[in-house]
């Protein structure tokens, strides 16, 4: 595709020109795509790799004072990629933020622009019928709430690829650990510290405990 703009070739599914920043013309594809359907959410998903499994876990150790010198060295293991878990709560929490379009936002907002537009537009024209008005409020209204449902699945297919990539990264980790007593939910170096801290005082004196009291 040739930019309108400055004549440089634009790479196809470029949404600008890298030269000069002229938005690209869409191609039949994307016009397609605006009022047909969009299957990138439906890629993404069919892309994602398969969930790497775990290792069984070893035993814990009994003695207290070994158990704390064993969690001590796991801490040591597991904090070479604590980078890992932190950029996993992050997705996870974009996750959760990933809210649904609501069509009852898109039907006021449509409402509104087409009213703005419909005045501006009776003011040069006035005998501009009524229904010109509801026409183009639903037209507005359905395309604004269909582009960004598929914006929305876009969104949410992106960040399961993305959460699936870096646990399948802890997962492989986790699976090279020697001797591991710890599931891999208690593997962040940070509850490691605390599981240390919380036998070392005596408050706590199993996983379980430290599952409940958190």
């Amino acid at each position: 595709m040739i930019c309108k703009k400055c004549g440089c070739i634009v790479e196809t599914g470029a949404k600008v020109c890298t030269f000069c920043g002229e938005p690209a013309e869409l191609s039949s594809d994307d016009l397609l795509n605006t009022f047909a359907g969009d299957s990138t959410a439906e890629d993404i998903r069919a892309n994602i790799p398969t969930l790497v499994g775990l290792h069984e876990l070893a035993e814990v150790p009994g003695d207290k004072e070994r158990l704390i010198g064993e969690l001590n060295r796991l801490q040591g293991y597991f904090s070479h990629i604590r980078g890992k878990y932190a950029t996993l709560g992050d997705l996870w929490l974009m996750q959760s933020q990933n809210d649904e379009p609501r069509l009852a936002n898109y039907t006021l907002g449509g409402c509104l622009a087409t009213l703005f537009f419909y005045l501006i537009l009776t003011g040069f024209f006035p005998s501009v019928p009524w229904t010109f008005f509801f026409a183009v409020w639903l037209g507005v209204t359905s395309i604004g709430y269909i582009q960004a449902g598929k914006a929305y699945e876009r969104r949410k297919a992106q960040l399961e690829a993305d959460i699936r990539g870096v646990e399948n990264e802890v997962r492989s980790y986790y699976n090279l650990a020697d001797h591991c007593f710890l599931p891999l939910d208690y593997s962040d170096p940070q509850i490691i510290r605390e599981l240390i801290v919380g036998i070392t005082n005596g408050t706590i004196t199993s996983f379980r405990e430290y599952k409940v009291q958190g």
